[in-house]
């Protein structure tokens, strides 16, 4: 197993050249997670309905789940183009602030997209509360007065 474990991690690096599409593989990989999380406890709960129910139920998911995979290719898109738009801007702000986190990274750059925080939360699958400790934690470490207007500050000095 471990052997198997090695090889498929191997053939992710390979294949993943960047730390910033790792985090989109791994942010990918999270939203997967979390969405076949909530599918099992659908179905779960499916287990308790009448057969009439239950037929009614099964007959919507098929649609459903290929309508979830069809915003996982959309949000990816989305991902890639903001990332390929934006690599400079990720590159320069590393060098300058070795302290932010990848998840910082990835705020402040949508965050220099024009993104608000409920749309960043959104495109992350996060809360809006979680996006706005990440962008507090950004000013705090950037020494950035919590009046500024944290896009200006982006695209002045970075």
């Amino acid at each position: 197993m471990t052997a198997r474990r090695g090889e498929v991690d191997v053939k992710v690096d390979q294949v993943v050249n960047s730390s910033e599409e790792r985090l989109l593989l791994v942010m990918h990989l999270q939203r997967k997670r979390e969405y076949m999380q909530a599918l099992a406890e659908r179905l779960e709960r499916f287990m308790k309905l009448a057969p009439d129910e239950l037929r009614n139920a099964l007959a919507a998911l098929p649609r459903e789940i290929r309508s979830q995979l069809r915003d996982f290719d959309h949000l990816t898109e989305i991902e890639r183009t903001v990332n390929i738009l934006t690599s400079a801007f990720v590159t320069s702000l590393k060098k300058k602030f070795d302290t932010l986190t990848a998840t910082e990274l990835l705020v402040a750059t949508y965050v220099r997209a024009g993104l608000t925080a409920a749309q960043t939360a959104s495109v992350m699958f996060v809360s809006v509360r979680a996006i706005e400790k990440h962008r507090q934690s950004i000013r705090k470490k950037l020494e950035i007065d919590a009046s500024a207007d944290l896009r200006g500050w982006f695209i002045e000095h970075v």
